[in-house]
């Protein structure tokens, strides 16, 4: 299902003559960013690599603008706007930031497909044995595809990403479009290797006339398998990562107290609330590095 994206984080959205007009630094940008088209695609937004890049372009000027503004009339009125050094420190953190923006544009659909990722995964094994009981029922393909859909209307049978995905193939076929058709474009333009699998499987069951009930049930048990080797996984990395949490925030800030303690008796050292305000802060970036790690890690299936 397509949606429009936010190009960028700005007030407005601007016109596409604008984005045009930053064409040419955008052909010498998109060979650094070669994966940018499928991300696109795979995220649901109908923009290309050239026009949401050009975009991109468009934000970061935006913005380095309105910062190079905003910061030299504060450094103007700090009287520091004539000297050398505010003049340096002006323009280099206006650059910085404009930087920075660009880039969480062209990261942005990126982020996106991750999460669509992973509300298909989460659910997926749920919606294909949906299906196999629907079908296994007596049920047809194109009916079970709408029982899963939102389309149905039952909020206990929302499958998130796949029921809005399966919403879409139900408005194609209704359209004129054919399912098989209707199935391996959706299967194309989603992240999720497992459910181009599933869909596939279904799109050559429906095109062959085979019995989809037992093509989803070996789908079922091979989804089950691979969630069980990834939870296994899952359990097998934790004990590194609970030595890594051990080393890096209990071992080495004690470790490093009591070295500096003793080293004060023999060379001047001077221990501070400073020295302190260092060690909670560095504890505190740590812990939640190490959070974001575990979760990075967790696998994407629903228990």
């Amino acid at each position: 299902m397509k949606q429009n994206i936010p190009l960028m984080p700005l007030p407005y959205k601007p016109a596409k003559g604008i984005i045009r007009s930053m064409y040419p630094a955008t052909i010498a940008l998109i060979n650094f960013f070669p994966s940018l088209n499928t991300e696109l695609k795979r995220s649901g937004s109908d923009f290309n690599a050239k026009e949401y890049l050009g975009g991109a372009i468009f934000a970061a000027i935006f913005y380095f603008v309105a910062l190079a503004t905003i910061l030299g009339i504060w450094a103007g009125r700090m009287g520091i706007l004539g000297e050398v050094d505010g003049l340096i420190i002006v323009g280099l953190a206006s650059v910085a930031i404009a930087f920075s923006i660009f880039i969480y544009i062209v990261i942005f659909p990126r982020w996106l497909m991750n999460t669509k990722l992973a509300n298909i995964e989460r659910n997926l094994l749920f919606a294909t044995r949906h299906l196999m009981i629907q079908t296994t029922a007596g049920v047809n393909v194109f009916d079970a595809i709408v029982s899963v859909s939102e389309e149905y209307g039952d909020k206990n049978l929302d499958y998130g990403e796949i029921s809005k995905e399966f919403k879409q193939i139900v408005k194609e076929v209704r359209s004129g479009k054919n399912l098989t058709d209707a199935l391996e474009e959706s299967a194309a333009r989603n992240p999720s290797k497992y459910y181009r699998r599933v869909l596939w499987q279904l799109a050559n069951s429906n095109k062959a006339g085979t019995d989809v009930g037992n093509v989803l049930k070996n789908i079922v048990e091979f989804l089950s398998d691979e969630q069980r080797i990834m939870i296994r996984d899952y359990g097998s990395q934790l004990n590194p990562l609970a030595l890594f949490y051990m080393f890096s925030c209990i071992l080495a800030p004690t470790m490093g107290l009591i070295f500096i303690m003793i080293m004060s008796t023999f060379v001047e050292i001077p221990v501070t609330e400073v020295t302190f305000g260092i060690i909670l802060i560095f504890l505190v970036v740590i812990q939640i590095m190490f959070i974001g790690l575990i979760k990075s890690r967790r696998p994407k299936v629903a228990l």
